[in-house]
C-alpha cells in the first residue's frame, strides 16, 4: 500500500470540550465505490467504501508529521504522529458496511 503525497490546508485542532472521537457511518455504499476523505489534525486520508469493504486511496501527513498504515481482513486504521501527539482513522467492516471513526488524542 502505497501513500500519495498532495498539498493540503493546515488543519486546525478540536475545539476545547469536543469530543475526542466521531463515529460515522459510511455513505449510503450502491454497486459502485466511493471515494470519502477524512482529515485529523495531522493529515488527511482518502477511502474508497464499498457496500462490505473499503481500502484506503491515500494517506497524506502534513508538514511535520509521520504517518503509519496497518491492514487487516475487515479493517483499516492510519495514525498521523508529531512527538507525543498522535490521531488515528479507524476504519471497520466486519460484517457490516464500513464504519469510519476518527480519533483525536
Amino acid at each position: 500500500m502505497s501513500a500519495t503525497a498532495s498539498a493540503t490546508a493546515p488543519h486546525s485542532a478540536a475545539p476545547s470540550g469536543a469530543p475526542p472521537s466521531s463515529r460515522r457511518p459510511a455513505p449510503t455504499a450502491t454497486a459502485t465505490s466511493s471515494v470519502s476523505s477524512y482529515p485529523v489534525p495531522g493529515g488527511r486520508v482518502a477511502l474508497d467504501l464499498r457496500a462490505d469493504s473499503a481500502s484506503l486511496v491515500s494517506a497524506t501527513p502534513d508538514p511535520g508529521w509521520q504517518m503509519q498504515v496497518w491492514n487487516g481482513p475487515q479493517w483499516l486504521r492510519v495514525d498521523f504522529t508529531k512527538g507525543a501527539q498522535a490521531n488515528s482513522v479507524f476504519v471497520t467492516w466486519n460484517g457490516h458496511p464500513p464504519t469510519v471513526e476518527t480519533v483525536v488524542r
